[in-house]
């Protein structure tokens, strides 16, 4: 049933609705005094005032309500809020609230199209000057932007100004102690709602500023230099952004750019979203201006959002990026409103990304007649403890990652079936997308040969050279430290170089045995060999004698045992003569950048972030090398940890770029925030299994 409460001013027959608020008179009877008297002045009958007497907020100024700001700006929907002793000043039918802020005001029809200012003062020179505004039209009020220096006579500012607000120029004649200011009548035109973007919890802060005594004058310059700017086209995650010290912001706010007094500040803060408003009190100027520091995605900031994105899409941390902002007093936003932009907009905009640039990569593997593709697991921490396993497929002819698959440690029975799981999972996933795997490069792990071998038999499996080098070199240094061996140790670089020699100067795998078994002979002394596929070495005599090994001693019983063993053998027939995986153990150092082993992540939290790893990878996996300002090519140095001590020469790249980040953000900006219900219900439909502690009750 509609309310039949409505104001109780002659000619305003407003009732409570979203844009209009019913207010009861107050308790105080000073206060409630002046607003009878108030309504008695605009009333030729009797005033009663009972229970269901109400004023509607049409009738107060803007500063009149503690929540305002925030319903204009769109951050809530609550009805207006006086604040103690809030008086009714304005007598203006048909304007919504805060339209025209004054003590009284003509009917709209009697509004001018210009506002003029009358000054009884004939004797005074006109100056006439052009004013700038950067910001839009609001209801009312006269946006003007320009920061007015203290270093002139208050007497220049009695002058004709020509201010140009929206599309419209409009003339201000002489001002006076006795000036009556007009101005423009504009119907609300207010943007609709959205959806917000931040927590209800999220730090907000009002504050105002009175700055001096409305009625002192500051003193002004004659001449003022300042320019017209258009509306920003460009959109949010283009526009450049300054780090701008507070104070020295709210210096181009404290002078009246009308009458030149000192205005009241009004400061409205939402993480890194500042929004001034400006307002002169005097009686006869009345002149506001409203400024912000940003866009507003509906009813959210735009720089909030993106400061979320800029730290999820490259991998860094929000929790170190507000301590450097909170170090240097920058106002930012939370870590609950942060999770929410994450969830809610950023991991669909990054799943979207990673699918599209999947799609074109399968695309061209299609094509291909011979696919050769390198797979390897890395768990999320070290041990058999590890909570993922995440199993990475790369294309080993152009060094791309085509597909990564996650899985959690309660999905399989163990963590170390977590490897084959990854492996059957993605080797379907390639199956139903059309490509056709002619070879696959592995490491050594037991469960992988079987299912190959038993389940995938016309694919081609191989091994990597470095999985099986680094298992011999651990057994000949720990060789090395035992009785009469110490001359492994000679050997043990010269050993590695020539396994990885054997497999990549070998047409097959029978011919890579041969030269692998050729090494006990070489290591003796002996170069003539009797298997007929390498039936001497290769290499020109050598005249040191003491790096030789004697027959039939220790070092050469445990050598032979550790690497022409059956095993050791088998697995030097299948390594690979081409490719390799090294490429894969950098795209897992990139994972270190984008998901730290030392953070725990949700199970689509985690998939994003190897999705973004993927992403960096494969953008600059084609980087060549860099040269100097002379055209030579330039290398690096490296000292390695896993080679204790030794060094390690590489090509030093080119500078990597992050292309995908600008691609992820228009994403995100064009698309997602216009219409986030597609990209959410595609991440919905990710399959996220339980938490590992789901199978147990609790007792």
């Amino acid at each position: 049933m509609p309310s039949s409460r409505k104001c109780v001013l002659p000619g305003c027959d407003h009732v409570q609705n979203r844009s209009v608020s019913l207010f009861k008179f107050p308790k105080n009877q000073h206060i409630k005094k002046r607003w009878i008297n108030f309504v008695k002045s605009h009333l030729d009958g009797e005033l009663r005032i009972t229970s269901n007497t109400r004023l509607c907020s049409d009738h107060f100024t803007q500063d009149s309500f503690i929540n305002f700001r925030r319903r204009q700006l769109g951050f809530t929907d609550n009805p207006l809020l006086l604040v103690n002793g809030a008086e009714p000043t304005i007598y203006c039918l048909g304007q919504t609230t805060g339209a025209i802020i004054g003590s009284a005001c003509p009917p709209m029809s009697s509004l001018p199209a210009t506002r003029e200012t009358e000054c009884q003062c004939d004797n005074m020179q006109k100056v006439t000057r052009e004013v700038g505004c950067q910001t839009d039209l609001f209801v009312g009020k006269t946006t003007v932007a320009t920061q007015l220096s203290k270093n002139t006579d208050s007497q220049a500012m009695v002058a004709t100004k020509s201010v140009a607000v929206g599309n419209t120029t409009s003339k201000l004649l002489p001002l006076c102690s006795s000036t009556t200011l007009k101005r423009k009548a504009v119907s609300p035109d207010r943007p609709p709602k959205r959806s917000l973007l931040e927590f209800p919890s999220f730090q907000e802060s009002v504050i105002s500023l009175n700055m001096a005594d409305p009625d002192d004058l500051l003193s002004m310059s004659e001449s003022v230099d300042t320019t017209s700017e258009q509306a920003p086209t460009k959109p949010p995650q283009d526009m450049v952004k300054y780090l701008i010290f507070e104070e020295c912001l709210l210096e181009l706010f404290q002078i009246c750019p009308s009458c030149s007094r000192v205005c009241k500040v009004i400061k409205f803060v939402k993480g890194t979203f500042l929004s001034v408003t400006q307002k002169c009190l005097h009686q006869s100027c009345s002149y506001t201006r409203e400024w912000k520091s940003q866009p507003l995605l509906g009813s959210s900031p735009a720089g909030n959002l993106h400061l979320s994105a800029a730290v999820y899409y490259t991998g860094s941390s929000f929790i170190q990026t507000n301590k450097v902002l909170n170090a240097m007093h920058v106002r930012t936003i939370s870590r609950m409103t942060h999770r929410n932009h994450v969830h809610n907009y950023i991991l669909p905009s990054v799943l979207h990304k990673w699918r599209s640039h999947q799609t074109d990569l399968l695309e061209g593997l299609k094509q291909s007649e011979t696919v050769s593709l390198g797979g390897d697991m890395r768990a999320d921490s070290p041990g058999h403890c590890a909570k993922y396993g995440s199993y990475s497929m790369m294309d080993l002819s152009t060094s791309k990652i085509v597909d990564i698959q996650l899985v959690q440690s309660n999905e399989v029975e163990s963590g170390v079936r977590m490897e084959k799981e990854g492996l059957i999972r993605s080797l379907e996933f390639l199956e139903k997308s059309g490509v056709k795997v002619a070879s696959l490069v592995t490491d050594r792990h037991t469960q992988v040969q079987k299912f190959v071998r038993e389940q995938k038999p016309d694919i081609d499996h191989f091994y990597d050279v470095w999985h099986l080098c680094k298992a011999l070199t651990k057994k000949m240094d720990a060789m090395s430290k035992e009785k009469d061996c110490n001359k492994v140790k000679m050997w043990r670089k010269s050993i590695k170089n020539h396994l990885y020699w054997s497999a990549s100067s070998s047409s097959n795998g029978e011919e890579t045995v041969a030269k692998w078994t050729s090494l006990l002979n070489h290591i003796q002394n002996v170069h003539v060999h009797e298997n007929p596929l390498f039936p001497k070495c290769l290499h020109p005599p050598s005249t040191d004698k003491n790096k030789w090994l004697k027959p039939a001693t220790k070092a050469i019983y445990k050598l032979e045992k550790v690497l022409m063993n059956k095993r050791v053998l088998g697995d030097v027939k299948k390594l690979s003569p081409l490719h390799q995986t090294s490429a894969l153990k950098g795209f897992h150092s990139v994972i270190l950048r984008f998901a730290p082993k030392n953070v725990a992540f949700s199970y689509l939290g985690m998939l994003c972030r190897l999705y973004l790893a993927a992403l960096h990878f494969n953008e600059n996996s084609g980087r060549t090398q860099a040269r100097t300002a002379a055209g030579e090519l330039q290398f690096k140095i490296k000292f390695p940890k896993a080679k204790r001590g030794e060094h390690a020469v590489s090509m030093a790249k080119t500078k990597y770029s992050t292309e995908y980040v600008t691609e992820l953000t228009d994403i995100l900006f064009n698309e997602v925030i216009q219409d986030p219900a597609p990209f959410v219900a595609d991440m919905k439909a990710v399959a996220v299994p339980g938490f590992p502690c789901s199978q147990y009750e609790q007792l």
